[in-house]
């Protein structure tokens, strides 16, 4: 296995990002399914190590080593606690032409990268399919409704590309500025619509499924999305839909998102209680920091 820095840069096409927040036991699942993808041509492993425990950076490459995946940078994203911060650090430094994000707690499928780059263009994101099933959670399946509904997911009527499933050219990244790291949640929304904004089209791509791990337990998804609706307020304030010039104000930051499911529990509304608050005390903060 080549493990490189920053100093020494490889020639590939396909540059394959993951944020690691951790070395934990879903990494080695992730790593392993990464080393039996089945698309043929060489491809870069971008590690970003966003933790500052001792030694994640060296476990990290000997983990990537251990599955036999053949180009690795490992990147030192340690100086800000943020997943975006470290997607944006792996995409600076990453070779490769095309770029693909992934998280390290998911299972890519063995024809996850052969389908998702050859979905990808010149001026296009795309976002593959989420799988909830492999992973599911026994007993939460009505909890929310589905991740990728046989299209790209959306927020208030406009389409995004989730982060943990998404191919785009570099250039592309790199002209829209990449994952706004102010922001608490929400990241990849305000992302696929600053590429919308600069003409990028998103589309969506089924046949590149990423096995997606859901939180446990009720708690758990409570506090996740209660930071959600944070995130909403956040991004609606700052940044507004994709056809705004600014950000919006008011109670129509409020609107509900609408989304749809035939499965209704008390949990499922625990989720859209959590985020509405989240909502409120993001729009509270924001016209706080504005006053």
């Amino acid at each position: 296995m080549a493990v490189r820095q920053d100093t020494f840069i490889r020639v590939t096409n396909v540059s394959v990002i993951m944020p690691v927040g951790s070395i934990d036991d879903y990494l080695p699942l992730q790593l392993e399914a990464l080393a039996g993808q089945s698309y043929p041509e060489p491809w870069e492993l971008v590690l970003s190590i966003n933790t500052k425990e001792l030694e994640a950076q060296t476990q990290a490459a000997e983990l990537a080593e251990a599955y036999c995946i053949q180009t690795v940078t490992i990147v030192d994203s340690s100086d800000l606690r943020s997943a975006s911060h470290a997607r944006n650090m792996g995409a600076q430094k990453a070779s490769g032409e095309i770029l693909l994000f992934l998280d390290g707690d998911d299972i890519a499928d063995k024809d996850w990268m052969a389908a998702i780059v050859k979905a990808v263009a010149p001026s296009r994101a795309v976002g593959g399919h989420l799988g909830e099933d492999l992973l599911a959670v026994s007993g939460q399946e009505d909890w929310r409704p589905p991740a990728t509904p046989g299209a790209l997911p959306t927020f208030l009527g406009s389409p995004y590309v989730v982060s943990a499933n998404m191919g785009l050219y570099k250039k592309d990244f790199l002209a829209t500025g990449g994952f706004k790291e102010d922001l608490l949640r929400c990241e990849d929304i305000a992302f696929s619509w600053d590429l919308l904004r600069n003409g990028c089209e998103l589309t969506y791509c089924e046949e590149a499924v990423i096995h997606y791990r859901h939180r446990k337990g009720m708690k758990s998804m409570m506090k996740q999305h209660y930071l959600y609706g944070q995130g909403f307020s956040q991004l609606l304030s700052r940044y507004g839909l994709p056809g705004d010039s600014g950000g919006q104000q008011g109670l129509k930051m409020l609107k509900p998102n609408g989304q749809k499911t035939d499965r209704i529990s008390v949990a499922y509304f625990a989720r859209r209680g959590s985020i509405a608050v989240g909502r409120v005390v993001g729009l509270l903060k924001e016209k706080r920091a504005k006053n």
